[in-house]
């Protein structure tokens, strides 16, 4: 075999010098004859000086583990040395692709200097040279006109039925039914609510008989009859 002039220095890193030594033998990446690159790549490492070795730990890492590929693939019929023979096959693939795409890149690039001249001053034309169709514009009118109409302050009628509507208390309500149950005027809570046109009145008088009830002033039965509880029948 020819010495191998190899120098550490000349390689990104050790797949980049097994696929040196690949495309030197004429290999596949796919067909590579495993022993014949393992030995050339430990004939480089033997070869390389003593002080550029403090600067190559991945090759020698790499290096053991050749030698470990080596020592399990001579053994007969051992499926471990076509397993790392196929990681390391997928890994110089990886790398090699790796490789193709960093030159593409690379052949592209420009420099990350540009030389630029000013930015020309441009004149814009603020003239409105669109056509809308008669029905957009007869839309948009429209739109504009409701949106006009809402923002206008509503008118003094709109308030008339809430400013005008009485205002009616809990507490006139608890005297008013008190006063009913104890003259016998009121004996049903149905009664009570017929009539009543106003939602504030109705709201007042609902409320009353819950303050009644609560405080064991009045009872209601399932019926809806309304009874006065006396003192003594409380104390009792």
């Amino acid at each position: 075999m020819n010495r191998i002039n190899y120098k550490i220095e000349d390689f990104e890193g050790p797949l980049d010098l097994l696929l040196v030594l690949i495309s030197r033998n004429k290999m596949s990446i796919a067909d590579v004859e495993i022993i014949t690159i393992i030995n050339q790549y430990l004939a480089v490492i033997d070869a390389t000086e003593e002080k550029d070795l403090d600067t190559a730990s991945e090759f020698i890492d790499m290096a053991a583990r050749l030698i470990y590929l080596k020592s399990v693939y001579l053994l007969p019929k051992d499926d471990e040395g076509e397993k790392l023979k196929a990681e390391l096959q997928g890994q110089l693939i990886e790398y090699s692709q790796a490789k193709k795409a960093a030159a593409i890149l690379r052949n592209r690039f420009i420099g990350d200097r540009l030389i630029l001249r000013r930015p020309m001053e441009l004149k814009v034309d603020y003239t409105y040279n669109i056509i809308h169709p008669v029905d957009d514009l007869v839309r948009a009118y429209s739109r504009l006109s409701d949106r006009s109409l809402r923002r206008t302050a509503p008118v003094q009628e709109r308030f008339e039925p809430i400013v005008s509507t009485p205002v009616v208390s809990v507490s006139s309500k608890i005297f008013s039914l008190l006063k009913g149950l104890i003259r016998k005027n009121i004996d049903n809570i149905h009664s009570v609510f017929a009539g009543m046109k106003s939602r504030s009145e109705a709201v007042a008088t609902f409320l009353a008989i819950l303050e009644l009830v609560r405080a064991n002033r009045v009872t209601v039965d399932n019926e809806g009859r309304m009874e006065v509880i006396r003192k003594g029948e409380t104390e009792q």
